[in-house]
Formats: C-alpha cells, structure tokens, sequence
C-alpha cells in the first residue's frame, strides 16, 4: 500500500531525473554543434591553404576573401547566439535552483504536517469518547442534524417549485399577447402607455382576460423566489450550526492536542498551497525554457540556420569542387597533406552530424516523456491525490509502471488510469464522532476545514453519495 504523498514524491523525482537529463542532452548537442561548425570553419581554412598551391594569386585572394568572409559572418551569428544560449541556461539553472529550493521547503512544510496530521489522527479515539459524554457537543449535534435536514427538504422543495414554475408557465410564455403586456407591465403601477398605445393594450387585455392570468402567473413566479430565498437561510442556519458543532471538534481535538492542531494542519497546508503555486509557475516557465533551449538544440534557431548557410554555400562552391578534383587526380607533395586534412575533415563532419541527429530524436523523445510526466504531476495536485488520506493498492505505480512511463513504454492516460483504480481515501481513526462528514476536519484530511477559516455549506469529509450537506471527494475522477 502506497501513501499519496510517496507516490507523488517519486513521481516528481522522476519528473526531475528526466530534466536533468534532457538537460545534461541539451548540453551535448550544444557541444556538437559547435565541433561541427568549427570542423566546418577549418575545412575552409584547409581549402584557402590547398588554393595557395593551386591557383594564381588572384584567384586564390578572391577564394580566400569569399571564405574568409563566410567564415567571419558565420563566426559572428554562432557568437551571438552563444551568448543567446548561455542567456538562457542561465535562466533555466536560476529557475532549477528556485524550484530546489522551494521542494526542499515544501519537503519540510509536508513532514510537519505528516506529524501534525499523524498525532491528530492519534487522537481521534480519544477525542471521541470526550464528545461522546459531552451533553454541550451531544445538543449541538441534534441541532445541527435537525438544521441540516431542514435545509436539505428546502432545497428540494425550492427545486420542485422551480420545476413547477417551468412547466406550468410554458402556456403563459408561450403566448406572445400576454407576454407583450406581461414585459409592459400592464396592469400595474409600472405601466407608462398612454393615448392609442394604451387603449389598444386595454383591448388586447381583455380579449385574452390578461387581469386573471397576470394574477395567476405572479403567483406562479413568485412562489419559486419566497421557496428559494427560504431554502437559502435554511442552508445559512445549517452552515452556523455545523460551525458551532465544528467548533466543538477542534476544541476538544485542542484540549487533547495541548495545541490547535487543525489550525496548525491548516496553516501549514495554506503554505504548501502556496508552494504548489509557485511550483506551478515556476514549471511553466522552465518548460518555455526547456523548449527554448531545445529550439537551439535541434538547430532550428535562425542564427544557427544562417551561419551553417553561409558555411554550406561556401564550401560547395564549384570553384572549390575543382580545386578539390585537381588536387586529387595530380597530388603533389606540398598539397597531399592538405588534401588528407580535408578528407579527415569531411569524415568527421559526417560523424558529428550523424551523432546530433541521433541526439536530437532522443531529446524529442525525452521532450515527449517529460510532458507526459508533468501532466500526471499535475492530476495527482488537482484532485489531491498527494494528500493525507490517499492510497494506492498498486505497488507498481512507484516500480515498474513508473519505470515504464518515464521510458515512454506507457502514456501518461494509461498511467493514470491504472492510478485512479487503485486509489483510495482512509478515514481517519475513531468512530467519526468529532467533525461528523468532515466538519471541522482540516482540508487535507479529508474536509473542508473550519473555526478561523472560510467554512462552506455542507461537511464534506468521507461522506459518500454527493447528498446534500455532504459531498467531499468523490470517485470516478478520468483523465
């Protein structure tokens, strides 16, 4: 059985592990790249020294001037994109450091929660059999019950009526005379018509006895609205009693505790909020940062395009392409040597540039397993799967079905889904006495909080069925 926070926990290990090497992958295509354009760089050195052998003075100086000025435009777009680069590797390294920082934080907000939440846990027996004898807590409940209940039947009594507004008025609103006069006011103080206006509007009145059906459509609609407005001061009245039932839990819990815990639970969860928030953008921006330096990468930036443009052209020049076939059908002693520096040159072009292509798929590949993993991190933060009272039953999330995501073999939905049919929430020890349907019950222990922070209708907690009142978390949740 696996906790939610241990789950997650290596999950975002993984998640890191992956960026690390993508980065350190990043790095090598960068190196790559530049060996290749400087072996490019050199191959011109090699053919202006081949042309001083070959070619009259002239010609040589104009071939020299052509590659020298490639060389030099190319040599100024690689450094300025070097300097782009190392922008943003700066970037990236400063927004890893700030997210180390902010999980080794949240590491040590969530060991104290762990703790606040295991002795609390601890405690609910206890807390219990306190309120069990507390004749104050006992009243309190009954009251809260009744409320409760209360609000629950105007609830549905409001939505009956509403209903039946619905339907009954489709007659009324169905005929365009009376919802003229209707949308006019005729009838009542609000009408304004005068002359003609007002004596053709009298006709139609009572041509379609417009006085008795206003009267009864009145009624009809204001009924719903005095239903309503009743069902939502019932809700009001069960939202006070739950607090004060509420508030007995977390006293006693205090008493217990020798400390407010629950708000302590509260506190530190308001701060890993925080933390995840932070995290979130923090993940953001590395990822722009990330494809970014992926961009430079694959070669796909317009600096590094133009300057292996400019090295390209220059080299497979025809003038060049002679040169290179006269030195081969008559080597001389002088030229051998330079003609054997090109050859090597262009076989280790070949090779560095076979090697960053085979790179620059991995990293595609690591780009595509990143985004997978992050997307899970992301599920798992947003239907708080990482909190307290999650579990998992399949051991493998953290193994071999990890494994298997990080290496692409499974996507991000099929791990998912193998997560959501292993989930499950525990309910917090003793016999749900204190903070009944979660009331009171700090967030991350499954309820919806109360005493000093916002404490909306309805308990929530480990209460199933969605009924009103209850709610909390719910199974089913999809990809």
């Amino acid at each position: 059985m696996l906790t939610g926070r241990q789950t997650l926990g290596t999950i975002e290990q993984s998640l890191t592990d992956l960026r690390r090497e993508e980065a350190e992958l990043s790095k090598r295509i960068e190196r790559s790249t530049r060996a290749l354009t400087d072996l490019q760089e050199r191959q011109s050195e090699a053919y202006r020294d081949l042309a001083r052998f070959r070619l009259d003075t002239d010609s040589a100086g104009s071939l020299n001037t052509r590659l020298d000025s490639a060389a030099r435009e190319a040599r100024r777009l690689l450094d300025k994109r070097s300097a782009d680069y190392k922008v943003l590797t700066d970037q990236l390294r400063q927004c890893e450091s700030e997210r180390s920082q902010l999980q080794k934080k949240r590491g040590e907000l969530d060991a104290g929660r762990d703790a606040a939440e295991n002795q609390m846990d601890e405690l609910m027996d206890a807390v219990d059999s306190r309120l069990e004898k507390d004749a104050g807590y006992q009243d309190q409940r009954e009251r809260t019950d009744a409320a409760l209940a209360t609000a629950e039947a105007a609830a549905s009594k409001a939505a009956t009526s509403e209903q039946d507004r619905q339907q009954k008025g489709k007659a009324y609103e169905a005929d365009p005379l009376f919802i003229y006069l209707w949308q006019r006011g005729y009838g009542t103080p609000d009408y304004k018509r005068r002359g003609l206006v007002r004596s053709l509007d009298g006709w139609v009145a009572g041509l379609i006895r417009f006085a008795d059906a206003r009267a009864n459509y009145a009624m009809l609609t204001s009924i719903p609205e005095r239903v309503a407005r009743h069902a939502e001061r019932c809700a009001e009245i069960a939202r006070e009693e739950q607090e004060k039932l509420a508030d007995f839990s977390r006293n006693a819990m205090t008493d217990a505790a020798g400390s407010d815990l629950v708000g302590t639970i509260e506190d530190l969860s308001a701060d890993i909020d925080q933390i995840d928030g932070d995290l979130d953008k923090l993940d953001r921006r590395i990822e722009t940062l990330s494809e970014a330096l992926a961009e430079f990468s694959s070669g796909e930036d317009a600096d590094f395009q133009k300057a292996e443009e400019h090295l390209a052209v220059s080299l497979q020049a025809d003038d060049l392409n002679d040169l290179w076939r006269a030195a081969l059908e008559t080597p001389s002693p002088e030229d051998e040597k330079i003609v054997q520096r090109i050859e090597e040159l262009r076989e280790r072009v070949e090779q560095i540039a076979r090697e960053i292509r085979q790179d620059r798929e991995l990293q595609r590949d690591i780009g595509r397993r990143r985004t997978e993993l992050a997307d899970v991190i992301k599920r798992f933060r947003s239907r708080g799967y990482g909190s307290w009272e999650s579990t998992f039953s399949d051991d493998k999330l953290t193994t071999v079905l990890l494994g298997e995501l990080v290496k692409g073999a499974i996507t991000g939905a099929e791990y998912w889904s193998r997560a959501e049919r292993s989930h499950k929430r525990r309910k917090p020890r003793g016999r749900q006495v204190a903070f009944p349907n979660g009331s009171g019950l700090p967030k991350s222990m499954g309820g919806f909080g109360g005493g000093r922070r916002n404490k909306p209708f309805g308990g929530g907690g480990f209460k199933s069925g969605g009924s009103f009142g209850g709610g909390g978390f719910k199974t089913g949740d999809t990809f």
